[in-house]
């Protein structure tokens, strides 16, 4: 994303974090009436493209906005797409991404406000790893089937045990991916529920299971070296041959020796 694109993202979220500070108690329809919005904004081309062109009126932007959501969602989630629409956006894409993350922070916030922002989080990680691990689910949800039908899958998968909040989620997830995979969705989402938390996440691959207390050594030692705090999400997986990879943002450590001996593979072929 572009210089102009992240100051709008970053507008967009202050916006709705305002809102959320000033009406607390309806965060939850907020974020919905926001996923809901993207929805319709994910499924239309020329809509996204008219809203996200800088070349249009701010105002004509504003009334078109107002216009096909007005009682169709509350004001406030009304409000914050149609100031979002009058910030420059460099992609279409790039303003739908700003409307989803301002959803999505709105469910975090209510979730926060009942004490299981972390649970969600940890569920929507579990989530993911379930549909890369499970080939023919991945397919399922990659498949050009109805949204309707994917969302009814998941909330079938996750049932009753797992939070509100995490269904819905999951079911933005995979209805509306925007061109990534489903489980790249959810890792989008679980970047923000952890910075809600003032925290980070960190992806560490290892090829055994790790105990509480090395689990908690890994976290103090990952979290000094960064300078903030992390949450550890833990992927065990065999083929990684002993070492731990950990990929924090878009920056991966790895001192796995499948990778070592991958790197002398690539070393030798030139």
């Amino acid at each position: 994303m572009l210089q102009s694109s992240r100051m709008s993202l970053q507008q967009t979220a202050e916006s709705v974090e305002a809102r959320i500070a000033a009406e607390p108690a309806s965060a939850r329809e907020l974020g919905t009436d926001l996923l809901s919005i993207v929805s319709v904004l994910a499924g239309d081309v020329s809509l996204r493209k008219a809203l996200a062109d800088a070349s249009n009126d701010a105002e004509g932007k504003r009334a078109l906005v107002e216009g096909l959501f007005t009682g169709q969602v509350a004001a406030g989630a009304v409000a914050v797409v149609a100031e979002a629409a009058g910030r420059r956006w460099v992609r279409p894409q790039d303003f739908v991404t700003a409307v989803e993350s301002a959803g999505v922070t709105a469910i975090a916030a209510a979730a926060q406000s009942e004490s299981r922002l972390g649970r969600v989080e940890e569920e929507l990680f579990r989530f993911a790893r379930t549909v890369e691990a499970e080939h023919e689910l991945g397919w399922a949800l990659a498949s050009p089937a109805p949204a309707d039908s994917k969302r009814a899958l998941v909330a079938d998968l996750l049932g009753s045990k797992a939070a509100e909040e995490t269904v819905l989620l999951a079911q933005q997830a995979v209805a509306h991916p925007r061109g990534v995979r489903a489980s790249e969705a959810l890792g989008r989402y679980g970047e923000i529920l952890a910075a809600r938390q003032n925290r980070s996440v960190a992806e560490v691959t290892v090829a055994q299971p790790l105990s509480a207390a090395q689990q908690e050594r890994l976290a103090g030692v990952l979290s000094r070296t960064y300078g903030r705090e992390l949450q550890l999400n833990l992927i065990v997986d065999p083929d990684v041959v002993g070492g731990v990879r950990v990929q924090v943002g878009d920056e991966v450590v790895s001192g796995t020796i499948a990778d070592r001996l991958a790197d002398v593979r690539r070393r030798l072929a030139g």
